[in-house]
């Protein structure tokens, strides 16, 4: 089973009674980690319509693989609520965002041997904590920084992001 190490565990960002651009703020966290070289998989998209509003569920898992043993794992949870489409003026156009409440939680995880190479045989295994606790440890550390780097720039990114539109 590979080893997972949790680097940052549901960090949230959270706008209340605010008007944004949704579909901005997405684009906007999606290019960041695209950037980065990370691959996201949207595993849930959910949006339900209330008498108040939609509410907006997704889920993205995004991964960047380092090396044959080691890859970055970031989950970033959406959940929108009360979510209605307003007309704001900007300059001489008006253009379309959302009123409501977003919420971003961030969450991120070094997994080790993520192809469970080392699990097969109990040798290896042994060779493994070896491995780990004295030929890698360096580079564990300076892998856990980065992500832990990568994962706070993506929440700072979000977070200025929404703050644009919370001063505006």
């Amino acid at each position: 089973m590979a080893k997972e190490d949790t680097i940052l565990k549901d960090v949230k960002v959270e706008l209340k009674k605010a008007i944004f651009n949704l579909t901005e703020l997405y684009k906007h966290a999606h290019d960041f980690l695209e950037s980065k070289n990370y691959t996201i998989v949207e595993k849930e998209y959910k949006e339900k319509v209330t008498a108040q509003g939609r509410e907006i569920n997704i889920k993205w898992e995004c991964e960047k693989e380092i090396d044959e043993y080691s890859k970055f794992n970031i989950a970033v949870k959406w959940t929108a609520r009360f979510i209605n489409d307003v007309k704001v003026k900007q300059g001489e156009k008006e253009i379309k965002m959302q009123s409501g409440e977003i919420s971003v939680k961030v969450s991120s995880k070094l997994v080790l041997d993520y192809n469970e190479k080392w699990e097969s045989h109990p040798f290896l295994k042994f060779l493994q904590s070896f491995y780990e606790k004295y030929l890698y440890i360096g580079t564990i550390t300076q892998l856990k920084e980065k992500l832990w780097e990568d994962s706070w720039d993506l929440y700072n990114e979000i977070k200025s992001f929404l703050n644009i539109y919370k001063f505006n």
